[in-house]
């Protein structure tokens, strides 16, 4: 069983995903500090004021990206209220009720694509990028040079399919990187809230690559 304490540590980057009937929202934050079965968290806000998930009717989701074994670990028993830590600061207090469960990036199918893209990292400039696979719920890209980020931060990444039909700007935590033998660094990443679209062109990819293999479908 995973040792929670060992991945709740100060800064670790956490997401909190909101569900409600058909709409998803997705909150970031990260660990100030771990005590007990709380979590305190930096503040989450909205239009400057702090969100209140005291909302009946909505499902929440935890999700910690673990460095040292490039996992991720979701919960969903959550109880989430804010705080002052040390009676000064104002926190974002997270009770979970439950153990965490591993989510698994790779167990979808992922499509080789290798099309050109454009990925961002907090407010830097854009940078060209090469997506090497898609799948419904993640995707790999890669760099020329070493990126300004680690694994379990998040960036967004856009890129078009060569006929212009399907058009995607992706909010994705990065859960993996790798440099390859000739010196350029690969990234493998958890696409943040998966638009339906997205699962609609790795079907299509598919249905191409089939009529290239078999020469039909």
């Amino acid at each position: 069983m995973v040792d929670v304490t060992e991945i709740m540590t100060p800064g670790v980057p956490v997401v909190i995903r909101c569900k409600r009937d058909k709409s998803v929202a997705e909150f970031d934050t990260s660990v100030v500090e771990l005590i007990g079965g709380c979590l305190l968290c930096e503040p989450i806000l909205a239009n400057g004021k702090a969100v209140n998930f005291q909302v009946p009717g909505i499902q929440l989701e935890m999700q910690i990206f673990d460095k040292n074994t490039a996992k991720i670990y979701a919960w969903h028993e959550l109880d989430i209220k804010l705080g002052y830590y040390k009676k000064k600061t104002l926190c974002q207090l997270i009770y979970v009720k439950d153990t965490p469960v591993e989510i698994n990036r790779r167990s979808g199918y992922r499509q080789y694509v290798a099309i050109p893209g454009k990925m961002v990292y907090f407010r830097n400039p854009p940078t060209d990028v090469l997506i090497r696979d898609v799948s419904n719920a993640g995707l790999g890209f890669i760099m020329e040079q070493k990126g300004e980020f680690e694994p379990g931060k998040v960036v967004r990444v856009g890129f078009s399919d060569e006929e212009g039909r399907y058009r995607f700007d992706l909010k994705c935590q990065v859960v993996r990187e790798r440099q390859m033998e000739n010196g350029k660094f690969e990234y493998g990443c958890m696409v943040l809230t998966p638009p339906q679209s997205l699962g609609a062109y790795v079907a299509h990819k598919q249905v191409e690559e089939r009529k290239r293999v078999l020469g039909h479908i």
